[in-house]
């Protein structure tokens, strides 16, 4: 099953979601947030890819998906575990938006774990002039 599509900086609309950005008048970056309720792996990364999720034509900076929580105050540094983060947002810069202009592409979100396993999200459907 698929993660959530992600919240943009500017509108989305229908279904399925679709935006429009006009390169012209945009200042940029393109935020995506990720839903708190989405899976990620908590040890791994996430970051926004543009096209096919299975050979994507463009991958953003990545950021860590979650971050190592000591199982208690006063515990050994390996006692613990990763917890996945909250209100964590990726985005793309007008420069690598630039490279889509003319086109409609599928925008979204993915998670990378250790095993180089990947968690999608669904996609937005972006229209970029």
């Amino acid at each position: 099953m698929a993660n959530p599509a992600p919240t943009l900086s500017i509108d989305v609309t229908g279904s399925p979601p679709q935006a429009t950005i006009t390169l012209a008048t945009f200042k940029g970056p393109l935020r995506l947030g990720i839903s708190n309720t989405a899976q990620l792996y908590p040890e791994g990364r996430v970051y926004p890819i543009l096209g096919d999720p299975e050979d994507p034509e463009l991958k953003g900076a990545d950021i860590a998906a979650g971050e190592w929580v000591p199982s208690s105050p006063d515990a050994e540094p390996e006692d613990g575990e990763y917890q996945q983060s909250q209100d964590l947002e990726v985005e793309l810069s007008l420069a690598q938006l630039q490279w889509f202009k003319g086109r409609i592409v599928e925008l979204r979100y993915q998670g990378t774990g250790e095993s180089s396993l990947t968690t999608d999200s669904d996609p937005i459907l972006l229209t970029i002039i």
